[in-house]
């Protein structure tokens, strides 16, 4: 790698290559130890790439948080704060492995389970405790996703269940929810299903996809009017394309789940790890958005995060997850994706807001990352392209109604960054926000504008840098491991 003095100029056709690229690979330059690497960055406001829609931000829960009616109910209204802080809209999925164990009971009373009973992730253990879902839990929920403005994204039981009794849980869901129900998920992560115990160790695609369409046919008997996604697949890419060739015309949307790295008992599995990029991300991105462009159905990764098995104590609970979320947020909104559910619930290591009804909510790292990337809903994306070399770093810009932001992030452990953003529009009003921490271990004391989310899910700016254009550029400083977002109004 050769050391970097000055800005470099590239070519329009390469850096939109870099910035339109759909595996929105980083862009990175080396320097010498301890000196800061310089970085060009382009910004091509003028060319419009992607709308990002405006329900881009999402949260996933499991659905064993469901056997407590009151959690997800408009009474709690400190759990509604923390979501209305990441969007004004937003998609809230239930599902997970529990919803393969959870038991719809329509004419059920509701459980003597605590209110304040909090669900952390599943961690992938062989034996799980069956859930009853009843209709005062569903209607509860439909009430709290209207009360934060957001829709759900519901999931019903394959591994365990019976067409008929899904079609009668998706109705029962249809009509509290209305278009507040944004698809009914048949299944959670059937690929895997011949290894949990679900299903024959030969089960295949093949296999699967005549027991989905058998409960989808159920559920568009009894609610014609529901939209249905699928096939909510853990990692095989291979099902979503099969699903997407196979049964188009069945679905509005289609899922899937990503999850950085794992499992937590590997010691590879570290914060270096979760900051470099992805190659099977960045392999698989390209697969899915020609699977949706081909089909005509948008693809939205439905369940996800930093390590699976309910995350990795002292990685998915850092700031350095605060950095991989943002990035990884904007690469997938950049690269096409309508939205991405963060999984979490309970005090799950990886788990966005923790906490539960009796003991109060607190905002992980992680929830900061999701608060800088969901800046971005509702905007245009536009090139912004570095050439690629060898510093840990990505940017992203868009266009809104109030102007344009760019989001820069620095990965690099140890490295500080020195960023040159040309050419940009004429602006009397430049500010700047820092995702900032301690330290990239630092659990606490993470901070988006020099604010931290208070206690009752409130925020608002605290420091807002100032800055000016110098012939048409700005130069931005970043340290090592941390972020910017710049505000051009």
């Amino acid at each position: 790698m050769s050391t970097l003095t000055s800005p470099f100029t590239l070519t329009r056709r390469r850096w939109l290559q870099v910035a339109a690229g759909s595996t929105g690979a980083p862009a990175v330059i080396r320097a010498q130890a301890g000196s800061a690497a310089t970085l060009a960055l382009k910004i091509e406001a003028s060319h419009e790439l992607l709308k990002i829609p405006a329900n881009f931000t999402g949260l996933s829960y499991e659905a064993a948080q469901l056997a407590s009616p009151d959690f997800f109910a408009p009474s709690n209204t400190a759990l509604a704060a923390f979501i209305r802080r990441l969007g004004s809209r937003g998609v809230l999925r239930i599902g997970g492995n529990t919803s393969e164990y959870a038991t719809w009971s329509p004419d059920g009373a509701a459980l003597a389970a605590a209110s304040s009973g909090a669900v952390s992730p599943d961690t992938g253990a062989k034996q799980h405790k069956a859930t009853t879902i009843t209709p005062e839990a569903v209607r509860n929920l439909a009430a709290f996703a209207k009360s934060c403005g957001w829709q759900l994204i519901y999931g019903v039981n394959l591994g365990n269940g019976s067409p008929d009794r899904a079609a009668s849980e998706a109705q029962a869901v249809y009509e509290a929810a209305g278009d507040g129900l944004l698809s009914v998920q048949i299944g959670n992560e059937p690929d895997l299903y011949h290894k949990n115990g679900l299903r024959p160790e030969n089960w295949a695609f093949d296999d699967y996809l005549p027991q989905w369409l058998e409960f989808a046919h159920a559920i568009k008997k009894r609610v014609p009017q529901a939209k249905l996604g699928a096939p909510d697949v853990a990692s095989n890419v291979a099902w979503i394309t099969a699903f997407a060739e196979k049964a188009k015309d069945e679905v509005a949307l289609l899922s899937g789940h990503y999850y950085a790295m794992g499992p937590p008992t590997n010691p590879a599995m570290n914060i270096s790890r979760l900051l470099k990029p992805s190659g099977n991300l960045q392999k698989n991105i390209p697969t899915i958005m020609q699977a949706s462009r081909e089909s005509g159905r948008p693809f939205r990764m439905t369940e996800g995060n930093s390590c699976y098995n309910g995350g990795k104590a002292g990685v998915s609970d850092t700031f350095a997850a605060a950095l991989w979320c943002g990035d990884y947020m904007l690469q997938l909104a950049q690269a096409g994706y309508v939205g991405v559910n963060l999984h979490g619930g309970g005090n799950g290591h990886y788990t966005p807001i923790a906490g539960d009804m009796k003991r109060g909510f607190s905002a992980r790292p992680i929830f900061y990352g999701m608060l800088m990337a969901g800046q971005f809903a509702g905007t245009t994306m536009v090139p912004a392209g570095f050439e690629v070399q060898g510093v840990n770093a990505t940017a992203y810009a868009a266009k809104g109604a109030d102007g344009l932001r760019i989001a820069i992030f620095n990965k690099e452990e140890q490295q500080s960054i020195r960023v040159n953003v040309e050419p940009l529009i004429a602006s009397n009003h430049i500010a700047i926000w820092r995702l900032a921490a301690p330290a990239i271990d630092s659990k606490t004391d993470v901070t988006l504008a020099g604010a931290a989310v208070g206690a009752d899910g409130s925020w608002a700016t605290a420091k807002e840098e100032s800055a000016a254009l110098k012939r048409g550029s700005l130069e931005v400083e970043l340290p090592a491991a941390s972020a910017a977002l710049i505000w051009i109004r």
